[in-house]
């Protein structure tokens, strides 16, 4: 599946804002998955070409943002529960792991 040029577009700022939100930068994402923040980049810039990984991504934004008792900003395309899409791999969703 992919998204339109607008839900791309909304995607990449959804995952700005909410990054800006909590302070965090892509090098401190990467850190806590032991990545690159270039990594981190390619994944919220939508570029990895792995569908799961801005899901991973996004589990890790909401978490962070409810121990911060903060309100995020909604992801419009990425809603709902991942497994519920038959494209996505559940393994990989579950592994919660970037590489």
């Amino acid at each position: 599946m992919s998204l339109t040029s607008e839900q791309r577009a909304a995607t990449i700022r959804e995952f700005r804002e909410n990054m800006a939100l909590l302070g965090l930068t892509a090098e401190q994402i990467g850190a806590d998955f032991g990545v690159s923040g270039s990594t981190i980049e390619n994944i919220i810039e939508l570029r990895s070409g792995v569908l799961e990984y801005p899901w991973i991504v996004r589990r890790y934004l909401l978490d962070k943002a409810a121990a911060a008792g903060v309100e995020p900003v909604p992801f419009t395309a990425l809603r709902g529960d991942p497994h519920d899409y038959w494209f996505l791999d559940d393994r990989v969703i579950d592994a919660n792991k970037l590489d």
